[in-house]
């Protein structure tokens, strides 16, 4: 099996090199690959990946850059691999040997249709997290392309707790300092849109569970098909708890922001005639 990770940066050169200096030396699988996925208008962590050069499991992944955060974790598809794990540039593994650990504990998924968590972050989500292939080839993607920051995670979360795929693994990871969310603003908006598409996530859910190539008996789908309503209460709740945070940024994020933004609001209007529909039934 190969673990292809991905990690995302963008104007950060000094977290880079940290990050990649950290994590490789606890990389022991020869196959693992680290994606540097930067950004062609990024100068500074274009020559920051440059000290890197002779190790050959490190791949600079050089694109213009995209309107979501999703997108950029999207770069992975393009490379083969077994599991992948996103990462960011400010968060480095610590623990030896992570890589035969995560490829360990995805080799219990009868079907490669799963996650791999770590330990939590808080009491929502994993401090990291990975996904099979046959997880991203059943989603579309790694990441949801539809979000600025964070809720690419709690999408993933979503997915793999509606179809009880979930595969612990004992790895750690570092960072010196947590730097600001790039391009945090609006938190009560991107929460909005995430609990309206949770039809989209039950659908997507439903299909992976109903596929014959999800390899679980009738009865233990019968009882993942039924517990959507547990699911996404817990990411209504949890969303809830952001809608209340200050402050909530409305600035101008520019073009790439209000691109992503006008998408949004385009999904929002979509889904609402089927919530609607649904809330009027269960009235």
């Amino acid at each position: 099996m190969k673990l292809v990770i991905n990690c995302v940066t963008r104007g950060r050169p000094q977290y880079l090199v940290e990050t990649i200096t950290h994590t490789m030396r606890n990389v022991v699988e020869p196959q693992t690959r680290l994606l540097v996925s930067i950004d062609d208008d990024d100068p500074e962590s274009l020559a920051a990946i440059d000290r890197f050069s002779g190790d050959h499991r490190i791949i600079p992944v050089v694109r213009p850059r995209e309107d979501s955060l999703g997108e950029k974790f999207n770069r992975v598809r393009d490379y083969p691999g077994d599991v992948y794990m996103p990462l960011g540039d400010y968060t480095h593994i610590i623990t030896p040997a992570f890589d035969r650990k995560i490829l360990e504990a995805a080799s219990l998924f009868p079907d490669n249709i799963g996650a791999v968590y770590s330990h939590m972050a808080n009491a929502s989500f994993p401090s990291i997290w990975c996904v099979t292939h046959g997880l991203v080839e059943k989603m579309g993607f790694m990441c949801p392309p539809y979000f600025p920051y964070w809720f690419v995670d709690h999408w993933v979360d979503d997915i793999a707790k509606l179809i009880g795929r979930v595969s612990f693994v004992d790895f750690q990871i570092g960072f010196r300092e947590k730097p600001g969310t790039q391009e945090f603003r609006e938190i009560a908006f991107w929460a909005t849109l995430f609990d309206m598409l949770r039809l989209e996530r039950r659908a997507q859910a439903r299909a992976i569970i109903d596929s014959p190539d999800f390899l679980e008996p009738e009865c233990r789908k019968e009882i993942l098909r039924r517990h959507y309503p547990l699911i996404e209460y817990r990411s209504q709740w949890v969303n809830d708890s952001l809608r209340v945070r200050a402050p909530h940024l409305i600035s101008d994020g520019g073009e790439r922001y209000n691109r992503l933004r006008e998408k949004a609001v385009q999904m929002m209007n979509k889904a609402l005639p089927a919530l609607t529909a649904e809330m009027e039934k269960a009235a």
